[in-house]
């Protein structure tokens, strides 16, 4: 079809077809641009520019569409500049004049907006399902090791006595800000512009409000300027996206850490391992590294969104055409991220003993500064005391667990007498406040993430979601 008849002469093809055709891109809009195209006629009928016979010839042909596309019959991809053109081609293929009447009022400038919002809304859904489920394992898998000790780091270095249970938590719950944040960017981008026109709004009177509510926005985009140039939505699911995938690589490396013989806490199932192509003995945790790696490219994908939109003056540009190409793949990425992340934590053993193992003495330093304090010590001054102890029993190659009651006594005097056990769990015990690892603070938490979770759900079921 040529869109620019009796304006442009040429037929465009070579290297300015290359440049300007997106179809390959934007064909997977085909099921939206029919929703798209549904609603817009039948608002052409309530204005009397259609019949009902017209508007319900145009609503089977768009079905005939639809049906030819899932059943694979535009492979290859024909020649059309983009699935807008492809789909009023063959409208008016079909139908004739009829189907020529079903641009009037509108531009491609507003459908095409309004089909990528119909599209990040669905896929949304979709990839906030899959963050749901994966925050909902953790939390399964936390509830099991509530007890279980592990080393926790700061700077890579021995901190203080965790649990398993905490640490999976810590993952869960960032997930729930990422359920949040996505939440709130899905319902930025759920307005509809379509009725916007070029730039200046619709030359008919169409009621914006019953499109929206036909197409299952939550309402209409109220300036038309920004409107057709907006991109806003775009940038935040993908700022959206990045955040997710930047928060799994960061536990992915983790649990690559962990995978290494050398630590031996976690290892992976057959499926989500790789070996090497010259070492027989090699078992790779190739799926956690994949993770950890399409971070990186999501990241790229925000990028592009922002360097696109930074130079695009208001109203819609032809430069606002590379925005589904970053968007796509942000979506697409952080989904197939969060998949495989899941079933590949579903299908992992973690070595309890092996974890354990990695607990060290002077991890116990801070709770004999907190009971000098208990006892009647300056914190600073405790800190002081207990730290070179430490560089004393490191000089010896000793640790604070070689100490008897007896010893802590003679160094520290006011402690003779006192109820106080240095060891991992009574640590991990003492730290029993909100958001703390001790099981109970742990499993309080439990409580608390699954009602976030569950309210979030029974948001989401409420939506009206299009899905291709």
């Amino acid at each position: 079809m040529t869109l620019y008849r009796g304006r442009i002469a040429a037929d465009q093809r070579g290297l300015m077809d290359a440049i300007n055709r997106s179809l390959p891109t934007d064909f997977r809009l085909l099921p939206f641009d029919a929703q798209t195209n549904k609603a817009w006629a039948g608002e052409l009928r309530r204005l009397g520019l259609l019949t009902a016979a017209e508007q319900a010839a145009i609503e089977g042909a768009l079905d005939q569409i639809v049906a030819q596309a899932a059943a694979g019959a535009f492979a290859p991809l024909p020649p059309d500049e983009d699935v807008h053109t492809l789909v009023e081609r063959l409208l008016t293929e079909k139908l004739g004049e009829t189907g020529a009447k079903i641009h009037a009022g509108r531009s491609r400038n507003d459908q095409v907006v309004c089909d990528v919002r119909l599209y990040a809304a669905a896929a949304l859904a979709e990839l906030l399902d899959e963050i749901d489920a994966l925050a909902r394992a953790l939390v399964e898998l936390a509830a099991r090791h509530a007890t279980a000790p592990i080393a926790g780091e700061t700077h890579l270095q021995p901190a203080q006595p965790i649990t398993l249970g905490f640490f999976l938590l810590s993952l869960a719950f960032g997930l729930a800000r990422d359920l949040e944040r996505l939440t709130q960017a899905r319902a930025r981008a759920n307005r509809c512009p379509l009725g916007s026109g070029a730039l200046a709004g619709s030359g008919f009177p169409v009621d914006r409000a019953r499109l929206a509510a036909a197409l299952g926005f939550d309402g209409i985009c109220e300036n038309a300027l920004d409107a057709i140039g907006d991109r806003d939505f775009a940038a935040e699911i993908a700022a959206g996206c990045a955040l997710l995938c930047t928060r799994l690589s960061r536990y992915a490396e983790q649990f690559v850490i962990w995978a290494n013989p050398a630590f031996g806490g976690v290892r992976f199932g057959d499926q989500w391992s790789t070996g090497s192509s010259m070492m027989p003995q090699k078992r790779n945790p190739d799926a956690m590294e994949l993770v950890r790696g399409k971070a990186a490219r999501v990241i790229g994908d925000l990028t592009a969104l922002l360097a696109l939109l930074k130079g695009a003056p208001p109203s819609y540009v032809k430069d606002l055409q590379e925005d589904k190409t970053a968007l796509f793949d942000a979506l697409d990425t952080a989904l197939l991220a969060a998949r495989v992340f899941r079933a590949a934590l579903g299908d992992a053993e973690f070595a309890l003993d092996r974890l354990a193992a990695a607990l060290r003495g002077e991890m116990l330093a801070t709770d004999l500064a907190d009971e000098l304090v208990r006892a009647g010590a300056p914190f600073r001054l405790a800190h002081e005391r207990v730290a070179r102890l430490i560089g004393e029993l490191e000089a010896a190659s000793r640790s604070l667990l070689d100490l008897a009651p007896a010893d802590l006594a003679q160094r520290f005097p006011e402690l003779a007498g006192r109820d106080f056990a240095i060891d991992y769990a009574a640590s991990i015990a003492r730290r029993n406040v909100a958001g703390g690892t001790a099981p109970e603070a742990v499993r309080k938490q439990i409580e608390v993430l699954g009602k976030t979770l569950d309210e979030a759900k029974v948001h989401r079921a409420k939506w009206i979601t299009p899905r291709a």
